[in-house]
């Protein structure tokens, strides 16, 4: 069975958890595809993983144009779709909001494999993004009165979860 995951990232979170997922899956014909630099005909793969990174809390623009372009044909076969962000407090309001509804729908998966921020490394716009999140932090990582800010990272366990429900619904499709 043929596996395809399609994934756009900009500073190479995303791309390190989808080495992961293949890795996971490396029993089963994966082919991983950056959206970034091409489109994938969808009609030769049994099964679909599609995700990618959000950036000041918007998809980035190659996964948006993906979902826009090939949102249909997404619905014509086993679907599982992830997203990487450095906010997890965030990540089911992104779900909720930045995916489309069929796809969320329809899919037999949707999860969270966490994300990494690199504020020194950011650009202009991205610091500013950075900078004001912080007043969006709950009251919870407040303790004895200290700041004790819960750093984002990936999740390996959401990427083995993928991989398990990736090979439970290509069970069921058999």
């Amino acid at each position: 069975m043929k596996v395809l995951i399609a994934y756009a990232g900009v500073t190479g979170t995303t791309e390190e958890c989808v080495r992961r997922l293949a890795a996971e899956l490396s029993n089963l014909d994966v082919t991983v595809t950056d959206l970034a630099k091409e489109t994938p005909e969808l009609s030769s793969y049994d099964l679909v993983l599609v995700g990618g990174c959000v950036r000041r809390g918007k998809l980035y623009a190659p996964l948006r144009s993906f979902f826009e372009e090939q949102g249909r044909d997404l619905l014509d076969r086993p679907l599982g779709l992830f997203l990487v962000c450095g906010l997890a407090h965030e990540y089911e309001y992104y779900f909720e909001r930045l995916l489309p509804k069929d796809l969320r729908e329809h899919a037999f998966a949707t999860l969270y494999f966490g994300g990494d921020l690199h504020p020194k490394q950011a650009g202009l716009w991205d610091k500013l993004y950075l900078y004001s999140m912080r007043s969006r932090l709950r009251e919870s990582e407040l303790s004895d009165f200290e700041y004790t800010p819960t750093l984002p990272g990936i999740l390996p366990e959401s990427i083995e979860k993928m991989a398990f429900l990736c090979k439970q619904a290509l069970d069921a499709k058999k």
